[in-house]
């Protein structure tokens, strides 16, 4: 499956059938914490605390670690049949069983004298006992063993040898050498392929361990599977039958009601095949075609539906049950009193019959009363540019809102940019409490990329918008609220606009204040000004874009942040395992995945293109991928065959 067609979870789409084990998998790092105590490793579980142990069960002389024993076994207050019987609870003890009682030590997972950071230590990586502050990097192990952030070939420590990057062992992780044979950076029992193996610690029983996913027992059957769970709670549960309209998951298997498969064709999820029967007079659309009771052609026959006969056009009943009533009925197209009415757009009536009034019909877009009130995105008003714009939304029908506030009605402008352009927007000297925000795109659904209410000043709005790239940006200008006394905000309003194309760039503020997509020193117009001259290692600054700016250990933008570590080399707010370096690092088929940050096409490697109406990163075209790639790359666009990227 490529990127873009459902919801993922580490690879897997969230309706995968496996998707119970894999959940259950998550609870696995319990079961290894046993499992490391067989490999003479301490608990994965126990964060590092250096000066207190855990729950009271550790103590330390002269800042070391000792180990203490006692509580948390099955058999009674220290007997232990296995590691997995001695968790004490405390996320900062290891727990392990030797000779028949529980052993509770500070955390240090792989046993190289430092603990992991999630308790304070400073061990990247406490799944492996190569890795460590101040390790020797070690170039073919695929782990960053000095905790630099960089691993292998991309470590500086690595950049004079000949030979760098880890290749996996065709048999896999062998659970007993030491070595990490499946460059995954973590080692024999600490790693998930040595689960549930004899090598690394089996349990007496299967009891008490029924959901982690594992075979604690090594007995060939785990979890509710294994007899051992057979009184467990959550086995009981999983064998319970899902009942489909109750909003819980009923059988335990992470699915609730319509999302679990049981459920599929009964009502009322009878929309996925084959579908239930409409039932005639319960009110409900059983079969999800749009049709309730009598009016679904199933019902033509049904008793309960004898009562429908064909429509009479002036009666205001609907006599043949279709849902339809009068004029609204298809069979009263012919009837005199049925015929077309235009709307006259300034009488507060439905005259053609299609439930929308006046200015909110369609009919009446171009119509001067219309055009002068704006109070759509029928008839919005143009911003030609700086300037002051007046008008009244008194009686102004609320159908828009913003995300922070506009209940009330609204007037509507709009401004076209061609080139990029600073832009600050308020309603000082506006009579009500307004709210104004800003979409792009298309005016009833666009982003939007601003709201504000209040930060005018005495109820007056303002936005400041250090720089719009070209395109097409709707104002809404409404009332904040509808009080319950007073009611709505509304009455004559100002609105003051601000248009500055090709503002020139500040080379110190981190923002692309020319609207060239380069920032600061990474554009040509800083290369020589100030502490931007010649920053990069000595060298000329520059965009740290594309794969080679990414791979070549040089701050190139002079921000900082080095390659990967850079936002210009990791830009994808989903797909954030991927860095722009060539390379298809989790595996679904594409390259970087649109972290590559560019300007244009040349910025792009080959047949890759800029989606510069959105994200401003490389990517294939949108419509090469199977479903839609845009929710990924900017949430709320689609993809434009036309342009080939994704747009608002």
């Amino acid at each position: 499956m490529k990127p873009g067609t459902s919801a993922w979870v580490g690879g897997a789409p969230l309706r995968s059938p496996g998707i119970r084990r894999y959940l259950l998998a998550i609870g696995a790092w319990a079961a290894l914490g046993a499992l490391a105590g067989a490999c003479g490793r301490t608990s994965l579980l126990a964060p590092w605390d250096a000066s207190a142990g855990g729950g009271g069960s550790a103590s330390t002389t002269s800042g070391a670690p000792t180990s203490s024993s006692g509580g948390g076994g099955v058999g009674g207050y220290d007997a232990c049949g296995g590691p997995t019987d001695c968790d004490d609870g405390d996320d900062c003890t290891s727990d392990d069983c030797r000779d028949g009682r529980c052993d509770h030590r500070p955390r240090d997972d792989d046993g190289d004298g430092v603990g992991p950071t999630v308790c304070g230590g400073t061990d990247c990586n406490d799944l492996n006992p190569s890795v460590f502050p101040g390790a020797p990097e070690i170039c073919t192990d695929a782990a960053d063993n000095d905790c630099n952030g960089v691993s292998d070939c991309f470590d500086p420590a690595c950049a004079s040898g000949d030979i760098c990057g880890c290749t996996p062992s065709p048999a896999g992780e062998s659970c007993q050498n030491g070595v990490d044979d499946d460059c995954d950076t973590i080692v024999d029992c600490f790693d998930a392929d040595c689960a549930g193996t004899p090598a690394c610690g089996c349990s007496a029983s299967e009891a008490g361990k029924c959901g982690n996913g594992f075979d604690d027992d090594c007995d060939g059957a785990f979890d509710c599977d294994d007899g051992d769970c057979g009184s467990d709670p959550t086995c009981v549960c999983s064998s319970r039958r899902e009942r489909c309209d109750n909003h819980e998951d009923d059988d335990c298997d992470l699915l609730v009601d319509c999302s679990d498969p049981d459920c599929r064709g009964i009502f009322p999820c009878a929309c996925e095949p084959p579908g239930s029967p409409e039932r005639c007079e319960d009110g409900v659309d059983n079969d999800c075609d749009g049709r309730v009771d009598c009016a679904d052609p199933q019902c033509i026959s049904a008793p309960a539906c004898e009562r429908c006969v064909p429509e009479v056009c002036d009666d205001g009943v609907d006599n043949n049950c279709d849902e339809r009533v009068d004029c609204a009925d298809s069979a009263c197209a012919f009837a005199p009193n049925c015929e077309p009415t235009p709307e006259r757009c300034n009488n507060g009536v439905d005259d053609d019959g299609d439930a929308l009034v006046d200015c909110q019909d369609p009919d009446c877009a171009s119509s001067p009363v219309c055009v002068l009130e704006q109070a759509n995105c029928l008839s919005p008003k143009r911003i030609p540019g700086t300037g002051t714009y007046t008008g009244d939304t008194t009686g102004h029908v609320s159908e828009t809102r913003g995300a922070c506030g506009g209940d009330a009605g609204e007037a509507v402008f709009f401004f076209v940019l061609t080139a990029p352009s600073r832009v600050h927007l308020d309603t000082r000297g506006s009579s009500f409490d307004t709210a104004l925000y800003v979409r792009t795109g298309i005016c009833n659904s666009g982003r939007e990329i601003g709201c504000d209410d209040d930060s005018g000043g005495s109820w007056a709005s303002l936005l400041d918008f250090s720089i719009l790239y070209p395109g097409t940006y709707f104002v809404f200008l409404d009332g904040f609220t509808i009080d319950p006394m007073n009611g709505p905000n509304e009455g004559p309003f100002v609105l003051n606009v601000e248009i500055t194309p090709n503002p020139r760039e500040n080379c110190d503020d981190d923002l692309d204040n020319d609207g060239d997509r380069y920032v600061d020193c990474a554009d040509p117009d800083c290369a020589n000004v100030g502490s931007c001259r010649r920053c990069a290692k000595g060298g000329a600054p520059g965009p740290e874009f594309g794969t080679a700016a990414c791979t070549d250990g040089i701050d190139n933008d002079c921000d900082g942040a080095l390659d990967c570590a850079d936002e210009d080399c990791s830009a994808s707010d989903f797909y954030t395992t991927e860095c722009c370096n060539g390379l298809d690092e989790n595996g679904n088929g594409f390259p970087d995945d649109f972290n590559c940050r560019c300007a244009s096409d040349a910025d792009c490697g080959a047949g890759q293109i800029c989606y510069t109406h959105t994200s401003s990163t490389c990517g294939l075209p949108c419509e090469s991928f199977s479903g839609s790639i845009c929710p990924f790359v900017a949430p709320g666009s689609h993809c434009n065959a036309a342009t080939h990227q994704c747009e608002f």
